[in-house]
C-alpha cells in the first residue's frame, strides 16, 4: 500500500509525465539505410465485425476494467450486438483520424516492487484504458504489424518479442539452456550475461515514434490516427484512498503491454 500523501504522489508524477523537450525533433541519420517502398500497401481500411470479435474474443475475461466506465470486457465478449454497436463506433474513429477524448481519459494504479512504500519510484504504474481504446488500439497493432510483415521491415530470425504467435521467451531461453549444455558436455568456458535495462521502452519520444513511422511509409492518415491517440491523454493516478487530479501525459511513457517492432532500421512501439 503507498503510505505517501495525495500531494507528494501528484507533484511525483506531474514529473514523471511531464514533456521532456517537446519541441525536440528526430532526423534519419545518412548512415542508417532507408527501407524500400512497400510492394504490398498498407490497410486502410476500418476493422470488420470479425475483426472486432477476434480482438475481444482473445482479450482476457480478468482485465481490469476502466474505473471511469466501469465497463468490463466481458460483457463484449457475451454480447453480440454489444460488439455491433463497438464496431460501429471504432469505424467511425478510424474514418475521422481523431481518437476521442473521452478514450483518452484514463486511470493509474500502482503496484508495490521493492524497498519503502513511502516513494513512489518503488511502485509500477499499470494503466486502466477503457474497453474502446483498448479494442481500438489492438485494431491498428494487427494492421501495423501486418504491413511491416509482409514488406519484410521486420526482422523474425532476430526480432521475438511482442510477436503475435511467437513464444519469444520460451525461445530465448531454450537457446540459453542449449548453449549451456553444449559447453558442458565439451568441457568448454561460456560467459553469459543477462542485462536487465531500467524502463526498458519504458519511454520514447512522441517525434520519435512520428519519424519512425514515416521511415517505414506508414500512410499519413495511420501516422494521424497515432498522433492523435497522444495528444491531450491524462491519467489519474487512483490509491484506496484517494485519487490525484488529472494528469497530463507529455511523453510517450508506454506501460503494461506493448507492441515493439524492432529491426537495424528503426522501431514502433504501441499500447495494446
Amino acid at each position: 500500500m503507498p503510505s505517501f500523501t495525495q500531494d507528494h504522489c501528484t507533484k511525483f508524477f506531474l514529473e514523471f509525465f511531464r514533456a521532456v523537450f517537446p519541441q525536440r525533433t528526430f532526423n534519419t541519420p545518412s548512415w542508417l539505410p532507408s527501407l524500400p517502398e512497400p510492394s504490398t500497401p498498407f490497410d486502410q481500411s476500418p476493422p470488420s465485425y470479425e475483426k472486432i470479435t477476434t480482438i475481444v474474443r482473445r482479450m482476457k475475461s480478468s482485465s481490469s476494467p476502466c474505473p471511469l466506465d466501469k465497463i468490463s470486457i466481458i460483457c463484449f465478449k457475451r454480447c453480440p450486438y454489444l460488439r455491433s454497436l463497438l464496431t460501429k463506433i471504432i469505424r467511425v474513429v478510424w474514418e475521422s483520424g481523431r481518437v476521442p477524448m473521452e478514450w483518452k481519459k484514463v486511470y493509474t494504479v500502482l503496484v508495490h516492487k521493492k524497498y519503502n512504500s513511502d516513494d513512489p519510484a518503488n511502485f509500477r504504474p499499470i494503466t486502466l484504458e477503457s474497453v474502446p481504446l483498448k479494442v481500438f488500439t489492438s485494431c491498428l497493432r494487427d494492421s501495423f504489424f501486418s504491413f511491416l510483415n509482409q514488406n519484410e521491415f521486420i526482422e523474425a530470425e532476430i526480432q521475438k518479442g511482442f510477436t503475435p504467435g511467437v513464444a519469444g521467451v520460451l525461445e530465448h531461453t531454450s537457446m540459453v539452456a542449449n548453449i549451456i549444455d553444449k559447453a558442458r558436455k565439451s568441457q568448454r568456458s561460456v560467459v553469459i550475461t543477462l542485462l536487465d535495462l531500467k524502463i526498458a521502452f519504458g519511454e520514447v519520444h512522441h517525434n520519435l515514434i512520428k519519424e519512425v513511422l514515416f521511415c517505414h511509409h506508414i500512410p499519413d492518415k495511420a501516422q494521424a490516427l497515432i498522433s492523435s491517440l497522444y495528444e491531450g491523454f491524462h491519467t489519474a493516478v487512483i490509491t484506496d484512498h484517494y485519487s490525484t487530479p488529472a494528469i497530463p501525459v507529455g511523453r510517450g511513457v508506454l506501460q503494461g503491454d506493448c507492441l515493439a517492432l524492432k529491426n537495424s532500421h528503426g522501431i514502433i512501439l504501441l499500447p495494446i
